[in-house]
């Protein structure tokens, strides 16, 4: 691959991008060994940052992403060409602000999630952006009967840019649901150990002890 997404291993942003593959990388990085924007897309929503708090271990008000606990648990849903066109045009969008305004991730990130910061153009097409890949991503899954509720709503102690508590809550539940199903399914297909395919087969619930009907808030 000539790219891959690469995201900071402790970060409060949780938020991967698309770098050239000709270089060593940093053993603080997680390296997804994919060029699919449409994988950016998702990974870039608000649904997997949701999964990533919950089934990471976090140092401070930072999450510490679990390519064990918050990525191979996580389902995600097929591929399609507006996921892949949102991909795109966040990656080449964000890398414009970047450059013009010499900033870094976290620091836009930091714009992007202050409620304080009104007005700005960059900012609001950040947040109309990640509002659109969001309901792409919803609506790969067949969700899109799920009132998002965007704005700034304050979970774990940290308050940011994302959908409303009571989405989440439901999102929260329909991806165990769906995590759950296919581990389900692998295990009618009796797939060995080791071959697990991407979407999450590994049921998140064995990774925090928790059973399904228990809850996740």
């Amino acid at each position: 691959m000539e790219s891959v997404l690469v995201m900071a291993q402790v970060s409060k942003t949780v938020m991967p991008t698309m770098v050239s593959n000709g270089q060593v990388f940093d053993q603080k990085l997680v390296v997804f060994a994919t060029d699919s924007f449409s994988d950016q897309a998702v990974l870039s929503s608000s649904l997997h940052q949701l999964w990533a708090v919950k089934y990471s271990p976090t140092m401070r008000l930072d999450v510490s992403y679990s390519p064990k606990g918050a990525l191979s648990t996580f389902p995600f849903p097929g591929s399609t060409h507006h996921l892949e066109g949102l991909g795109v045009k966040l990656n080449e969008r964000r890398a414009d602000i970047l450059i013009s305004r010499g900033l870094g991730l976290t620091k836009l990130y930091n714009l992007f999630n202050d409620p304080d910061v009104v007005g700005d153009e960059d900012v609001e097409l950040m947040r109309a952006l990640h509002v659109q890949v969001d309901e792409a991503v919803v609506a790969a899954y067949g969700w899109s009967d799920v009132e998002l509720g965007h704005g700034f709503h304050t979970y774990r102690q940290v308050r940011r840019w994302t959908v409303s508590p009571a989405a989440r809550v439901e999102l929260m539940d329909r991806l165990l649901e769906e995590n759950l199903r296919r581990a389900k399914e692998e295990q009618k297909l009796s797939v060995p150990a080791g071959r697990k395919g991407r979407g999450g087969q590994k049921a998140a619930a064995e990774v925090d002890g928790q059973h399904a009907q228990e809850g996740l808030f």
